[in-house]
C-alpha cells in the first residue's frame, strides 16, 4: 500500500475532496496537514512515497522524505522545490487550469490602460471635463514573454478582440493554433519589447529567465506610454531595474503580482509608487478542486507504472 501525505494550506479541502473521489485502493492517505512538522514529526515519514503539496510548504519536509518516489505540486511555480537539492524524485506540476484566471486577469489591466481608466480617476477627482483619448485594443501590440502553456489558453480572448500579439521564447515557435503569431527569441528581446505596447510576462523562475530584462536593455528602448504586467516571476527583473524603467518613461505603468520577495516588504517603496500597482500574487490562484482533478488522473498513472504529466524538468526548471 503505497502511503500518501497531503501539506498543504488548504489541507482540509483537499482532504474532502480525496474521500469523496472513492480514491485509488493502492493508496492510503496517511496524513492531511497545513503544518510541515506535522509530517516531519510523524512516525511514519520514512514510509511516504507519495506527496502533494504547496511547494513552499514541501522545501521544508522534503529532506525527510527519504522514499518519497513523485511529488505532485499544487502551484504552477515549483522554485522552492527546484532550488532544493534532493532531486531524486519526479516532480509534477499543474496545467491547464489557469487560462481562465489570468485571462480576466491580464485583460481587466489592459483594457483599463486603453481605455484610460486611470487618467478619468484623476479628472472626475479634478472635476474637469477633458477627455482623454481612448484607442481600441484591436490598435495595439500586445507581447507575451513566456508564450507557452497558460499563454496559450489566454489567445482565444485576444483573438476575439482582435487583439494584435506577439510572442517570445526560447524556441520562438508559434502556437499549433495561432501559428500566425510573430515570434521572437531571447537574443531578439529588445525588438521584441520595442514593438510592445503592452509587455505580459508569464516567463517561469529559471536560471536562464532571471533578470532577463537588465538594465542594459532598458537604457537601450525608446520611451512610450508602454504597460508592464508582471504575472510570471518576478525575478525576471531586479527591482532597481523596474524602477529605472519607469523613471526613463519605458514603462508608464507596471501592474505587478509577482515580487523577488514575497511577501512585499511593507517599507518596500513598490507599496507607494504612483505608477505601481501591486496585485498580491492573486492572478490566478489554485484552486484545490481543479488541483485534485490533476492529481487523481496522475495518480492513476503513476499506480499503473506510467508516468504523471507536467513531470518538471531539474535542469530547464520547467
Amino acid at each position: 500500500m503505497l502511503k500518501l501525505v497531503i501539506l498543504s494550506r488548504d489541507a482540509h479541502r483537499y482532504a474532502d475532496l480525496w474521500s469523496q473521489q472513492h480514491a485509488n485502493q493502492d493508496v492510503t492517505l496517511l496524513l492531511s496537514t497545513a503544518q510541515p512538522e506535522d509530517v516531519i514529526k510523524h512516525h511514519q515519514a520514512n514510509e511516504v512515497r507519495i506527496l502533494l503539496a504547496d511547494p513552499d510548504l514541501a522545501v521544508q519536509v522534503i529532506d525527510h522524505l527519504p522514499n518519497l518516489v513523485w511529488c505532485q505540486s499544487a502551484w504552477a511555480g515549483n522554485a522552492p522545490l527546484l532550488q532544493h537539492p534532493k532531486q531524486d524524485y519526479m516532480l509534477s506540476s499543474v496545467k491547464g487550469i489557469f487560462a481562465q484566471l489570468m485571462s480576466e486577469y491580464v485583460l481587466s489591466y489592459v483594457l483599463a490602460h486603453v481605455r484610460q481608466h486611470t487618467s478619468l480617476r484623476v479628472l472626475q477627482t479634478q472635476q474637469q471635463w477633458q477627455p482623454p483619448h481612448i484607442a481600441s485594443i484591436s490598435q495595439i501590440t500586445i507581447g507575451i514573454l513566456g508564450l507557452g502553456h497558460i499563454a496559450n489558453g489566454m489567445l482565444p480572448v485576444l483573438a476575439t478582440l482582435n487583439a494584435n500579439v506577439i510572442g517570445l521564447s526560447r524556441r520562438a515557435t508559434p502556437p499549433t493554433d495561432f501559428t500566425n503569431i510573430p515570434m521572437f527569441t531571447d537574443a531578439q528581446r529588445h525588438e521584441f519589447i520595442e514593438q510592445c505596447d503592452v509587455l505580459v510576462n508569464l516567463l517561469p523562475d529559471t536560471q536562464h529567465t532571471r533578470e532577463f530584462i537588465t538594465q542594459e536593455l532598458i537604457d537601450g528602448l525608446s520611451p512610450q506610454p508602454r504597460l508592464f504586467i508582471n504575472a510570471g516571476r518576478g525575478s525576471i527583473i531586479a527591482d532597481e531595474v523596474l524602477l529605472s524603467a519607469l523613471e526613463q518613461q519605458v514603462f508608464v505603468a507596471a501592474v505587478l503580482d509577482v515580487f523577488t520577495q514575497e511577501p512585499l516588504a511593507p517599507e518596500h517603496e513598490f507599496w507607494h509608487h504612483p505608477r505601481i500597482t501591486v496585485t498580491q500574487h492573486t492572478a490566478a490562484i489554485s484552486v484545490p478542486d481543479d488541483v485534485m482533478q490533476i492529481f487523481i488522473d496522475n495518480l492513476a498513472r503513476f499506480t499503473q507504472g506510467q508516468t504523471p504529466h507536467y513531470i518538471m524538468n531539474w535542469e530547464q526548471g520547467y
